[in-house]
């Protein structure tokens, strides 16, 4: 593999958008049809995004004749989070849970047992003529962590967890592009 300068990525942008399962990739990515992909609003600066994987342990299987004759590996998982930090009622239902139940005064009601928003989750970020971004056609959203207000000079935030999820026929739970250039 040769050395490729313009292929490193430094995030300038990003953003982050939901849409109903199964919804296709955008063939623009510098344009992502507002109809379609609903944007999940303001997200931290300082956590970006990050990626936890499960899973994928490696079993040795061998024969009295061959110790080390194949492998077998467990299901990986990956885990994409994700740091909103605009506190309205869809982001609430993206942490609390799809079954978060709007109150008539006006409050959501927050369930005992959440159930996760199933939406098309689609990652795009950009480094300034270049565009990188992840789209999972099928995940599950649900709060991932403990909201935790640190202090009274920072925007809080709701910890997403998205969990990319095979969606349909397709051999994949998510895609990646290759880092390319914005079309002029």
């Amino acid at each position: 593999m040769a050395l490729n300068d313009n292929a490193t990525l430094v995030i300038n942008t990003g953003n982050y958008f939901t849409a109903e399962p199964g919804t296709v990739l955008p063939t623009d990515l510098t344009a992502i049809p507002t109809g379609t992909w609903e944007s999940i609003g303001h997200t931290s600066l300082q956590d970006v995004f990050s990626q936890d994987t499960s899973g994928g342990d490696v079993t040795v299987l061998g024969t009295l004749q061959n110790k080390t004759l194949r492998t077998s590996r467990t299901t990986k998982v990956d885990t994409f989070t994700v740091t909103v930090q605009q506190f309205d009622k869809p982001t609430l239902k993206l942490y609390y849970g799809s079954n978060a139940v709007e109150n008539a005064d006006g409050t959501l009601g927050v369930p005992q047992n959440p159930v996760p928003t199933v939406k098309a989750f689609l990652a795009v970020f950009v480094d300034g003529t270049n565009v990188f971004a992840i789209y999972v056609p099928k995940a599950e959203i649900l709060g991932s962590d403990t909201i935790a207000f640190s202090d009274t000079e920072s925007l809080a935030g709701l910890p997403l967890s998205i969990t990319p999820l095979v969606h349909g026929t397709n051999s994949f739970a998510y895609a990646v592009t290759p880092l390319g250039t914005i079309a002029p």
